[in-house]
């Protein structure tokens, strides 16, 4: 492969994940991936409501009854289970990308 064609190869695909993005991150409004999306979920992490859907059927989501004590939730992109008084995480089960209920 010439030079030019590998120079042209690169700029392509810079051009794509600059126009699409990078998956699991999100762009900033100055262009930067924000510092939510840069943070991966971790067991014993305390989220806010606000960024947590607990799941009302979780058989949508190939799950059976929820675990004693605990909900099943989707936050930043994976499926977890969290304990719904605190909102901390028990577990990340898998990546969900897509609120299905």
């Amino acid at each position: 492969m010439t030079t030019a064609r590998s120079l042209a190869l690169i700029l392509a695909t810079a051009a794509g994940i600059s126009a699409f993005g990078v998956a699991g991150f999100t762009q900033s409004k100055s262009g930067g991936a924000t510092a939510e999306a840069q943070q991966p979920l971790a067991v014993g992490d305390v989220l806010p409501a606000g960024q947590v859907h607990i799941i009302s059927e979780p058989g949508l989501y190939g799950l059976g009854r929820n675990v004693g004590g605990s909900e099943y939730a989707v936050a930043k992109g994976q499926l977890i289970r969290i304990d719904p008084k605190t909102m901390k995480v028990l577990s990340i089960l898998r990546p969900q990308r897509a609120i299905l209920d």
